[in-house]
């Protein structure tokens, strides 16, 4: 079976690059309006057989279980990395053959895009990636089988999961998706997101919160 995993912190607490413009109250509701786009993409792949969110954010597990997702809820975070092997093994138990790691601050994902990255399972082991804009995060990972490698979530993870299949003599499979590539950290991302014209709940509440380019421009 084919799963989709989607670890998400405590958004209470998300964003704090974004600092600079938005407070913490509003940094938290584009977390969620975030979380709401990359959760209607995912439910509408049509490859996916299961979709598990990770998480120890209340409201976000009420979203999951509205969406029909299956929730897996913490009581502590120690990293994403952690977080994410922790469910993965979960998932292996509840039937996973293979299993796609996406972010839920990537607010431009589509279905399609999740179901390009899907397609390119191999029949034997792999990895597949598709790098951050900045080609040193790792936006999205499929691993067949799910625990293939472990999880190096964080600076430079994009080189570091290569090097972890190249130990165990795994397929690698590279794709660039500008839709999965672009997440929302830092106000520059932002510039990037309002330049797509994007019709999402995203782009909603951007401009609910005053959010425009030229104020980003202007603040950065």
């Amino acid at each position: 079976m084919k799963f989709i995993l989607i670890p998400v912190k405590d958004l209470s607490k998300a964003n704090n690059r974004l600092s600079s413009i938005l407070s913490q109250e509003n940094r938290t509701s584009l977390a969620y309006a975030m979380l709401e786009d990359v959760f209607e993409a995912v439910k509408q792949s049509k490859l996916a057989d299961r979709v598990v969110v990770v998480t120890m954010d209340n409201k976000a597990a009420e979203i999951s279980s509205d969406h029909g997702f299956y929730v897996l809820k913490e009581y502590e975070q120690s990293g994403e990395s952690s977080s994410v092997d922790r469910a993965i093994s979960e998932c292996i138990k509840m039937g996973a053959s293979s299993l796609l790691v996406i972010p839920g601050d990537a607010p431009l994902i589509t279905a399609p895009d999740i179901d390009n990255v899907l397609r390119e399972e191999k029949e034997g082991p792999c990895v597949v990636m598709v790098p951050a804009t900045d080609k040193l995060g790792t936006n999205a990972i499929l691993r067949k089988p799910p625990d293939v490698i472990p999880s190096r979530f964080g600076h430079d993870s994009f080189k570091k999961h290569i090097e972890e299949a190249r130990q165990v003599n795994t397929e690698v499979i590279t794709m660039d998706i500008p839709n999965i590539s672009l997440d929302i950290d830092e106000p520059h991302d932002i510039e990037s997101f309002l330049s797509r014209n994007s019709d999402s709940r995203t782009y909603k509440e951007l401009m609910r919160l005053g959010i425009t380019s030229v104020r980003i421009e202007k603040t950065a």
